[in-house]
């Protein structure tokens, strides 16, 4: 579920990103706030957290674990109610939009760990949830050095994902993960904006334009 393409941009055409406007940079703000003091609680609690923010290597790619607590690999998310709900019932690899189990499962190989858990929030709710995994077995070693040579490309690779129908309409749209990327009108040329009650959507194909605002 994660995007090679995605990654290309990122080292090599990094200039061409969408800017990150203020409402996005206060909302992560915000949950990265709310992931502190969710481990602050925990220690409070009575829980062992160590190693919050350590660094760790995965074979030259380095990244920063959120901690362990009680001896167990945890990675903090806050999440939205309807975010929430996948942790609380188990994050599976089919609505993992962003990668999450990828992330965990270097973050514990790189630490000789077979395991690994999210302690969630709904940052609406305050709800918690302990989701733990048993992580699958990985040649991380050939997956970093075929991402290594993919970089070393001058041309990106093929988009990872397809779009998709937006209803009956014939519109078609991006789905979870390209509506998020900060590449996406590079990626997708032409791709529009329509500003739903539900949110943005961003469709591929107009055969009927929608009775809402454009951006």
């Amino acid at each position: 579920n994660t995007c090679s393409r995605q990654l290309w941009y990122s080292v090599n055409a990094a200039e061409l990103a969408e800017k990150l406007p203020g409402h996005a940079r206060i909302k992560f703000l915000i949950g990265h706030i709310t992931e502190a003091v969710v481990l602050f609680l925990a220690k409070l609690a009575g829980h062992t957290v160590e190693r919050q923010q350590e660094e760790v290597n995965l074979y030259g790619v380095k990244g920063h674990i959120d901690g362990i607590i009680d001896g167990e690999l945890v990675d903090g998310k806050s999440a939205s109610p309807y975010s929430f709900r996948k942790f609380e019932d188990g994050l599976k690899p089919e609505v993992d939009a962003f990668g999450y189990l990828s992330q965990l499962g270097g973050y514990a190989h790189s630490l000789g760990k077979r395991t690994g858990a999210f302690l969630a929030v709904d940052k609406v709710l305050g709800t918690l949830a302990l989701d733990k995994h048993e992580l699958p077995e990985v040649d991380y070693e050939k997956k970093v050095n075929d991402a290594k040579e993919m970089l070393a490309s001058n041309q990106p690779p093929p988009r990872a994902f397809s779009d998709e129908p937006e209803g009956k309409s014939g519109n078609r749209k991006l789905g979870t993960k390209c509506s998020y990327c900060d590449w996406k009108t590079v990626c997708w040329p032409g791709v529009q904006q329509y500003n739903y009650s539900r949110g943005p959507v961003f469709l591929t194909k107009v055969v009927r334009p929608p009775r809402v605002d454009k951006e």
